[in-house]
């Protein structure tokens, strides 16, 4: 796995397969370390919990007065971000951080208007296949109300074993 300090997990790099992170290693992932180095950050994420068995995530978001639509509320692909992020972090979890999961296709329907104000996200991955796996997300408003749901698709990509010479 790349040292490089935005790279949190593998993506079809020769060489040995990633020992699978157990679920202390995740969280120190997800929390001491934190993903705090890339599009999280802008986001505010906290990590709440996960299950490496129940392949799901759950999330907390700081959305910032940056990230707000004209009508003060926050913007919809800032929305679909941070599914996408809770998404993509339920496969990741569910595969040990064993491979990379770039998102091939997402789409979002939107319920409620989001206040710029911390709310909770949920992803679950719901298929994992050996090359593609299908996830489902939510975020739901301060007030418990649903802001939106999206389901995505993202390649699963496993490092490959390094070439005999």
């Amino acid at each position: 796995m790349s040292e490089h300090p935005f790279l949190l997990a593998p993506d079809l790099v020769d060489g040995p397969p990633p020992d699978p992170l157990s679920e202390d290693e995740i969280r120190d992932r997800l929390v001491v370390r934190g993903v705090r180095t890339n599009v999280s950050t802008l986001l505010g994420f906290e990590l709440v919990d996960l299950s490496i068995e129940g392949r799901w995530i759950e999330a907390r978001f700081n959305p910032t007065p940056q990230l707000a639509n004209l009508r003060g509320s926050v913007q919809g692909g800032i929305i679909t971000a941070m599914l996408d992020e809770v998404m993509s972090l339920s496969v990741l979890v569910a595969e040990r951080f064993t491979c990379g999961v770039p998102t091939l296709e997402i789409k979002t329907s939107y319920y409620n208007p989001l206040p710029v104000e911390p709310c909770r996200a949920r992803g679950e991955a719901m298929r994992i296949g050996g090359r593609v796996a299908f996830m489902e997300g939510t975020v739901w408003t301060p007030a418990g109300e649903i802001a939106a749901k999206a389901s995505a698709t993202c390649q699963v990509r496993r490092v490959k074993p390094a070439a005999k010479p």
